[in-house]
């Protein structure tokens, strides 16, 4: 009796939404003016509010639930240290490691007396404090070695000092060769004197800037730890949001400071920038601009295949105005509800585009096939009555599959997920009162019935209904065979992957990536004190993943007392005073022309009264460079001048900073600069322990062993590569639990809905094939599952069913499996699948990586679901209307 009960009201229900859907689809043809200034007036509201307040945020930190246990380290770990975050890291890149010091030295200066949008800038591998204390870090043989070169140079380096001319040099040189040809003698380092001078000659000739290499002649190493051609700087820029690239200002400071300085190819140097910032800019402006690009070729050919199926222009400017109108409610409901898109959300208008055309296509085209009776109003009414359930229906499963979203721990697509479900309802209250009432407007009086086409008949032709058994077989052992491909799928969870990969931002940062002293992918520990993070520095130090571990006391250097006394008596040596670079003024090209002929004719003696030898050979193949360059550029005034600069415009700079070095001071905490201390111990005392990998951080395997590696040592890391391991196991448990809500919810809705359970399994059975195909498609292909399509699953269950429905609600009044695919429903099915894989296909020609494998995955699981529906399903229907009959 309480069954009896329940289906009675639950019929009610039905007659009373559908009286709803057709009254007020026949309100909005009785007022069609009024339905559509109220829509227009509307949408030109919610687009003024879109265009003034469309803003997309970067923020990576924000895209997984703050609740989960690594993300709450992570926050721990940065309100410790603030300033680590959100930098910019500037590669001055040269051969010659006196250059890239040099510019990185010269652009920090700038950047802080010019520097727009820039709020902090320090240099991790230089600046004053390791140009003082710079020699404290080499070891104590390292130190000896510099002592007994320098010792040897020192008269050579004084007279340079003096006089830091080419002739001046050419001399000494002459002089140097003329004590090496008498018996016995010999010069440590000429080899790479005359080596020096051959390269930067060759380089001239070839167009490439080359300088002498004074730093390696003199043996002094780059602090800091930085490669021999690498030297960094560090800034914080502003962010600002509202321009489409956050941090433009920064970079453009950036690029001014360069071009102002002169560090370019034209003078030996590069200046490339990466950092988490940049990769926000880069990221910000692709999808912004891919975005747009993606929508207006989406709507490009969504109205291609409009004009296509539809065939009359009044029905396509219809369904246009109807998508545009919806469209802006829902951007506007965005910007209200979620505020700034993110990186993911911001595909909500694709995914609307092609999910919201279809339910105008469905309802134009029953429109058209209930026009044959020439009255607009019971055309409209009858359309309303025989579409509306099956639109709302769909539009309800759409909105489920996005909805499921909402209470995962991926908090990035929960925006996507609150915007595209409810953009679902706004596609469908469009399509109810505005579609009719811009029939009325356009139609009224024009209605003609839908002629049966040329992809009607092919569709007539499918062989469903006689074969139906043979189709559901081929289809079971398809699905079995797709197993193997399914269970090999992988889920990338790089972002870098996702980005276009021959940025200057991705491709500076990937190459970093290779260099274990340099990585961008350190992972963090926070520890209560610096005796903690030294202990636990040791017990990492040991696994074989980490190659370098850091804590401020890695700054303090080790046996200070015996180093500061190898520099003392280094300074005894070579007083810093004797090598204090003068200015001089430049010699006259006659000069330098005539100190290089002399030099090559020293050379020549050298070779023929020494015979053999590395020093030699260095000497003839110097001698065979100067004849080849004086013949070039003997007579160049210009020219000659330009190799002065290169053999000695570096060298007062190198003398100046080892003047520096030779009166080094002891380090300790207290003595460490601000910025460096601040960035390892922070203002209520705990310490940061930075650890780098020994592996190429450019494959998730090694990101996978490195974070394993040092979690099992420090289970509270933090940092990249556990925010991306972490990250990446947590987003794969949203999107299964994301699947399982939409599978369960979407079932419960078609029985609560058809009260057929045989039904619903049928509206089923096509999506769980398709599901399984596109995945196995993906896998062939090789796409794997990453942070940006892992969306679709989800997404295709919506989406299969509601093509799905159409044909079930039709087929359930009265249409046989025979008639089905010969019936406007099912066109009108082909053409909007049609039409939604045109418009997510847009994605695919994305500049964008992360939009371009969406648009990708996208078209393949809507492929897979509109192959399935159109054999699978009526092969399935068809066996159980012959089951009926055969029970009647």
């Amino acid at each position: 009796m309480r069954d009896k009960r329940q289906s009675g009201s639950i019929d009610r229900l039905d007659r009373w939404y559908y009286g709803a859907l057709i009254g007020l689809a026949d309100f909005s043809r009785r007022r069609a003016w009024w339905v559509l200034i109220f829509a227009v007036v509307l949408s030109m509201g919610s687009l003024a509010y879109t265009l003034t307040h469309f803003a997309i945020s970067t923020d990576m930190s924000k895209m997984l639930s703050q609740d989960l246990p690594f993300e709450r380290a992570q926050q721990r770990f940065n309100k410790a240290f603030p300033g680590l975050s959100k930098t910019l890291l500037i590669v001055v890149h040269s051969d010659s490691q006196t250059l890239s010091r040099q510019g990185a030295e010269r652009l920090t200066h700038w950047l802080r007396r010019h520097g727009q949008g820039i709020t902090q800038v320090s240099q991790p591998d230089g600046g004053r404090f390791f140009a003082r204390e710079g020699l404290l870090y080499l070891s104590q043989k390292a130190l000896w070695r510099l002592s007994d070169r320098l010792s040897q140079a020192q008269p050579f380096m004084a007279t340079l000092a003096a006089h830091p001319t080419l002739p001046r040099f050419t001399a000494l040189l002459d002089a140097a060769l003329a004590r090496a040809r008498a018996p016995g003698g010999s010069l440590p380092g000429l080899v790479t004197v005359l080596d020096g001078w051959r390269k930067t000659l060759q380089g001239q000739e070839q167009g490439r800037y080359v300088v002498m290499p004074w730093g390696s002649l003199m043996g002094v190493a780059a602090p800091g730890g930085g490669t021999a051609g690498d030297s960094f700087v560090v800034a914080k820029p502003r962010y600002d949001y509202k321009g489409g690239a956050p941090v433009r200002t920064a970079l453009q400071s950036i690029r001014a400071g360069a071009r102002a300085l002169g560090l370019d190819a034209a003078h030996g140097v590069s200046v490339r920038i990466t950092g988490s910032a940049a990769l926000d800019n880069e990221q910000v402006k692709t999808v912004s601009q891919s975005a747009g690009v993606a929508t207006g070729l989406s709507l490009t050919l969504v109205l291609v295949m409009l004009v296509l199926g539809l065939r009359r222009p009044r029905y396509v400017i219809i369904i246009l105005v109807t998508l545009f109108m919806g469209l802006t409610w829902t951007a506007a409901f965005a910007l209200l509800a979620t505020g700034p898109m993110n990186l993911i959300s911001v595909a909500f208008a694709v995914l609307f585009v092609g999910l919201g055309v279809d339910f105008g296509i469905q309802f134009c085209i029953r429109y058209q096939e209930e026009g044959a009776h020439g009255d607009n109003g019971q055309a409209i009414s009858a359309t309303a009555r025989g579409a509306g359930s099956a639109l709302s229906l769909a539009a309800v499963a759409a909105a489920i599959s996005f909805y499921s979203f909402v209470p995962t721990s991926y908090a990035g697509i929960v925006d996507l997920g609150i915007i595209s479900g409810t953009g679902m309802f706004f596609a469908l209250i469009a399509n109810l009162t505005v579609t009719p009432a811009l029939l009325t407007i356009l139609v009224n009086g024009h209605a003609q019935g839908r002629p049966r086409g040329r992809l009607r008949a092919l569709l007539a032709r499918i062989p469903v209904a006689r074969h139906p058994r043979a189709i559901v077989a081929g289809a079971t052992v398809i699905a079995i065979g797709l197993i193997p491909m399914i269970l090999a799928s992988r889920f990338d969870f790089d972002p870098m992957h996702l980005q276009n990969p021959h940025s200057e931002a991705v491709s500076t940062f990937e190459s970093l990536l290779k260099n274990s002293r340099i990585s961008p992918y350190p992972i963090d520990i926070l520890e209560p004190n610096l005796p903690a993070a030294q202990a636990m520095a040791a017990r990492l130090a040991r696994l074989k993943t980490v190659g370098r571990v850091l804590t401020a006391a890695s700054f303090v250097p080790t046996h200070q007392r015996a180093k500061l006394a190898v520099i003392a008596q280094m300074a005894l040596i070579v007083p810093p005073f004797s090598i204090h670079p003068r200015r001089a003024r430049p010699p006259s090209a006659a000069r330098i022309r005539g100190s290089l002929r002399r030099l090559r004719q020293s050379l020549k003696t050298f070779a023929a009264e020494r015979g053999h030898g590395r020093t030699v050979h260095a000497a003839r193949a110097l001698d065979v460079a100067l004849g080849s360059y004086l013949a070039r550029f003997g007579h160049d005034q210009a020219a000659l001048l330009v190799l002065q600069r290169r053999i000695i415009g570096t060298l007062p700079w190198q003398l100046a900073s080892l003047q520096k070095a030779l009166n080094a001071r002891p380090v300790t905490l207290r003595t460490l600069p601000a910025s460096l201390r601040k960035s390892f111990i922070s203002a209520d005392g705990q310490a940061r322990v930075e650890v780098f990998s020994s592996l190429n951080l450019n494959h998730n395997r090694n990101i996978v062993r490195f974070a394993h590696d040092v979690a099992r040592v420090a289970p509270h890391a933090v940092g990249p590569p556990v925010l991306l391991v972490q990250g990446g196991r947590a987003v794969v448990n949203a999107f299964k639990e994301a699947t399982a809500i939409s599978f369960v919810l979407i079932t419960a809705v078609l029985l609560l809905t058809l009260r057929n359970v045989a039904d619903a399994l049928t509206i089923l059975a096509p999506l769980v094939l398709a599901a399984m195909a596109a995945v196995a498609v993906m896998w062939v292909l090789g796409i794997s599952f990453n942070l940006a399509n892992i969306i679709v699953l989800p997404l295709l269950i919506g989406l299969s069913v509601a093509f799905s429905i159409y044909l079930v609600v039709r087929w359930r009044r009265g249409v046989g499996t025979a008639l089905l695919l010969d019936t406007s429903t099912s066109e009108a099915v082909v053409f909007s699948a049609l039409t939604t894989m045109s418009s997510f296909g847009s994605l695919a020609v994305s500049s964008n990586p992360g939009m371009a494998v969406l648009g990708e995955t996208l078209f393949i699981a809507m492929g897979a679901a509109l192959i399935t529906i159109l054999l699978v399903l009526p092969a399935i229907l068809s066996l159980r209307q012959a089951s009926h009959e055969q029970q009647a």
